[in-house]
């Protein structure tokens, strides 16, 4: 349940201050906020399995930079007489434990990826389903899709809840990602993702060999600079 937060720095979510966090620091999510490196860093309450927004905090009367847990990506409770803060990221806590992960910037890669679909004969029809990636904010999710489809030409497609769902239409470069031939084919597939971790899946045929499956990757944040 600890996370190590490298060094860097950013500007507050208000673009008002520099926040420097000159040396590593390492914050435990299961207990409550204190200052210091190898200290708590959750803001309130008790810890579960769920997301929690990591933002760097400071305090303008002594400049101290530290970093807290939250379960708010805009509004976490702030500890006494910190003032800034911006969200840095977000991790994902499943099964008692944060599910381990590398970041790269705004590029986050889950060290063991995540079934988190795997139906047969799944129907025609749009199916919204349901991401291991954080809560309470929008991600582009990567995924790889594996399609399989006895019953001859289909095409599968994944896409944003918030645009206009369409039907997959075989090899066709806007309404199809994977294409399967009656084979086995995989995939990599990035969609933006609702703040519920959803997103919309369609395939063109399906029947008793229809095989469809998502296991995410990973995600891209771009930590509210877009806001």
């Amino acid at each position: 349940n600890d996370i190590s937060i490298a060094v860097g720095e950013c500007q507050d979510s208000t673009n008002a201050r520099d926040l420097i966090l000159a040396s590593v620091l390492v914050k435990r999510l299961d207990a409550a906020w204190a200052v210091g490196t190898n200290a708590g860093g959750l803001d309130t309450g008790a810890i579960a399995n769920n997301t929690y927004h990591v933002h760097l905090i400071k305090r303008s009367d002594t400049g101290v930079v530290d970093a807290l847990f939250s379960l708010s990506a805009t509004a976490p409770t702030m500890p006494t007489s910190y003032d800034f803060r911006r969200r840095i990221g977000s991790i994902v806590r499943s099964g008692g434990t944060i599910l381990a992960f590398t970041q790269d910037g705004d590029f986050v890669q889950l060290t063991t990826a995540v079934l988190d679909v795997n139906v047969t004969n799944p129907g025609t029809a749009a199916v919204t389903r349901t991401l291991t990636v954080p809560t309470g904010i929008n991600v582009r999710a990567v995924m790889n899709v594996y399609f399989e489809n006895g019953a001859g030409n289909a095409s599968a497609l994944l896409t944003d809840l918030a645009v206009t769902d369409v039907a997959p239409i075989s090899q066709s470069a806007t309404q199809g990602q994977i294409f399967s031939n009656a084979n086995v084919h995989l995939g990599q597939v990035t969609t933006r993702t609702n703040t519920s971790t959803q997103i919309r899946s369609r395939v063109e045929g399906s029947g008793a060999g229809t095989v469809f499956a998502i296991a995410t990757q990973g995600w891209f944040d771009t930590r509210g600079r877009d806001a």
